[in-house]
């Protein structure tokens, strides 16, 4: 396989460079000889070998672009302004995760709904950030106090009011908090919506989060939903609050908190495991490239 080099710009969130850091690490197991600089934090990936860009000169930076041989480049987030130099010279493969994105090489999604104009889809992997940071776990999960954590989007009215009957159960604001996804083990995520978020969503409930979105019905359908937590997820892998209500939320909160969260958490895991695997997310990078280095579009 042709050598790869990934470049993660600053736009991408904590937790995308986490999932960004299993998908390198289910491309490397492959035997893939892959290179990866990081426009900001790299610590999220967990990876050993990621380089940081920033800190290079302007000289090595110039060097790097122009000196590695035939690889294929791999821009993850939004392009920096010397990108078309690379483009220049390199097959390139874009993946974002803007509603629309202005693609800087051949386009790429993370989830299926985004992938409606041609995108190759990737299929993210989770499990292998899990079976890296089991290390450092403590082995009783239970031992850790559950906890609320919200998700942006502010909290409406009738979410407060429910909140306020949990009891001194935490509450922690990831708006205004970073939650390391190997420290987020026991508890309820209130997800907000979008397909990042819901990316979120998936790295956490692999830590032990059971998952709360609000959601209305589909279109046609009187059951809730979301197309990103049901394809992540799978439909029993999360509680839909079919409306903004204290009583729905209340509801919501109370199964999340009892052994009913726990059992949805522990469901929302094997869907993940059986369809999200690094084999899985491996083989979609290989044929992803297979069609850049060829020019094809699906």
């Amino acid at each position: 396989m042709i050598p790869c080099v990934w470049y993660v710009s600053r736009t991408v969130r904590p937790w995308e460079r986490t999932l960004i850091g299993d998908m390198a690490f289910a491309l490397r197991a492959r035997g893939a000889s892959l290179t990866l600089y990081a426009d900001g934090g790299a610590t999220d990936m967990e990876l050993d070998g990621v380089q940081s860009w920033p800190a290079l000169t302007a000289l090595e930076r110039a060097g790097r672009v122009l000196l590695s041989g035939r690889a294929l480049w791999h821009l993850w987030g939004r392009a920096p302004s010397w990108w078309g130099l690379v483009r220049l010279r390199f097959r390139t493969i874009h993946t974002s995760l803007e509603e629309e994105p202005l693609w800087k090489g051949h386009p790429s999604r993370l989830l299926r709904e985004q992938a409606l104009e041609g995108e190759s889809l990737l299929v993210p992997a989770f499990e292998s950030h899990v079976s890296r940071s089991q290390r450092s776990q403590p082995e009783d999960e239970n031992s850790e106090v559950p906890a609320v954590y919200l998700g942006p989007g502010g909290v409406t009215p009738a979410l407060k009011n429910a909140l306020r009957g949990i009891g001194d159960i935490p509450i922690i604001d990831l708006s205004a908090t970073h939650v390391s996804p190997t420290s987020a083990r026991s508890g309820i995520l209130i997800a907000g919506a979008g397909p990042s978020e819901a990316l979120r969503s998936a790295v956490l409930t692999m830590q032990g989060l059971a998952v709360a979105a609000l959601k209305m019905p589909k279109k046609g359908s009187a059951r809730p939903g979301s197309d990103s937590l049901e394809a992540l997820l799978g439909p029993e892998g999360y509680f839909p609050v079919p409306e903004d209500t204290e009583a729905a939320w209340g509801e919501a909160l109370e199964a999340a908190l009892s052994e009913r969260g726990r059992q949805r958490a522990i469901a929302a895991r094997h869907h993940v495991k059986e369809h999200y695997s690094a084999d899985r997310c491996a083989d979609s990078l290989i044929a992803a490239y297979s069609e850049a280095l060829e020019g094809r579009a699906r």
